[in-house]
């Protein structure tokens, strides 16, 4: 998912009345929901990886109000960093699914 994906997505979805912290908190669960997709279908014999994403949603959870919240600069930074992560496992996936039997 890249970064313009990420911040264009849930506008499409968004109802037209809705705020833009309610546009940014539904931004923050889009990324949690794709996370915790991605937690899934993490090879589950690198356990370390799987608990550090699985943090990394626990915390995104709990601080999604915050995050939708916060100021125009912080909120950006937050979401790219989600958008470099997702990048990153996909292409984790992607290199690690060449070496999978099926």
């Amino acid at each position: 998912m890249a970064d313009s994906d990420i911040e264009d997505a849930p506008l499409a979805d968004a109802p037209r009345e809705a705020t833009p912290r309610d546009r940014r908190r539904e931004m923050v669960d889009k990324i949690v929901l794709t996370l915790g997709e991605f937690i899934n279908d993490l090879d589950t014999r690198d356990e370390r990886w799987r608990a550090s994403v699985g943090q990394l949603v626990a915390i995104l959870q709990t601080m999604s109000d915050s995050i939708a919240s916060a100021d125009d600069k912080t909120f950006t930074a937050i979401m790219r960093e989600a958008a470099l992560l997702m990048r990153t496992l996909k292409e984790r996936q992607a290199y690690f699914s060449k070496f999978t039997v099926h």
